[in-house]
Order: C-alpha cells, then structure tokens, then sequence
C-alpha cells in the first residue's frame, strides 16, 4: 500500500507544487511588501499602495487594479501571503512574456527585438519611443533588458497580456528600481 499521507499534508509538508519559497524569494517579497504597507499594519491597501507607488511613476489606476486582481478573499486589503501568492503567478506570467519576445533567446530584450515585438502586435512605435522605452527599464545601462529588469519595471502592471503591459510601460512616467 502507498502511502499518501505526504501529499495530503499530513506530516506538514505541502504538496509538490506549493514547496516553500526559497529563503532568497522570501527576503525579496517580504522587503517589497514592507516598502508597500506604508502605515506597517501588516496589510496594503489602496492608500498604501497609491502613495508608494507614485513614487515609481505609477498612476492610481493602476495601483487599484493591482489590489483588485491581488485581494483573494476580497478584504479591501492585501495581507503578505495574498501578496505572495499574487506577485509569484504574475512574475510566471511575465516570465512567459519575456521568452516569447526575447526571440534570439539570450536572455535578454535589445531593440531590435523590442522594435519587432511592437510591429509583431500592430502595434506603431518609431526607433526613438522604442529607444526610450528600453532605456526606462533599463537599469544597468546596458541597452538590453534583463530578466530581473524586466520583472521589477512590470511588478505592478495589472495584467500579463502583453497589450497592457506596452500601455502600461508607455503610461509610467519614470525610470525606477525597486529599491530592496
């Protein structure tokens, strides 16, 4: 007879797929989410979020949508683990994103590719816009963007869909780090 009692938890331990963050992972998050819980009362809230966010640049739209999207039990707030969980399919999601655009598949975004990747979805842009959009999220004067460059410039975009991430990376008004 096999025993299951593993996978039903028994012992503790989660399932395969919800093994625990790797302690790197969790410093990251936790940090981010301090910097988000403004009145450090151990939840983000609108309020927290708009004004942390402005800023980055990030219009109060977005920041709603970011709760909205991230609020599992519908609370009005956002605690840690609801952050966590969020924040973790988002960076899958945009991780997907980025591998379909880095099409030369070296890791990171160039111009051209991002040139490419505009005129792939109809979507107008010249070498200038392009030029500069690319340097807003670049973070390490390469001309290219990183992975991690990436991720901490989309963290709080509300969607995946790479149609709203172009308008939300046209609709943030300055370059910016995560400061962790």
């Amino acid at each position: 007879m096999v025993n299951n009692a593993n996978h039903h938890g028994q012992y503790g331990h989660p399932p395969h797929y919800l093994h625990e963050l790797p302690s790197e992972e969790e410093e990251r998050l936790g940090k981010l989410f301090k910097q988000l819980d403004i009145d450090g009362n151990g939840r983000i809230d609108i309020h927290d979020l708009s004004v942390a966010l402005k800023e980055f640049g990030v219009h109060h739209g977005y920041a709603k949508k970011f709760i909205e999207r991230s609020d599992q039990n519908k609370s009005g707030d956002v605690s840690l683990a609801e952050f966590i969980h969020y924040v973790r399919e988002h960076e899958k999601n945009l991780r997907l994103v980025f591998s379909h655009l880095d099409k030369n598949k070296d890791g990171k975004i160039d111009l051209e590719e991002l040139i490419r990747a505009f005129k792939d979805l109809g979507v107008g842009i010249d070498r200038n816009e392009a030029m500069n959009l690319l340097t807003r999220m670049d973070q390490d004067g390469s001309l290219n963007i990183n992975f991690d460059e990436w991720r901490d410039y989309l963290l709080y975009a509300p969607s995946t869909d790479i149609h709203e991430l172009i308008k939300f990376w046209r609709h943030s008004t300055v370059s910016y780090q995560i400061p962790l």
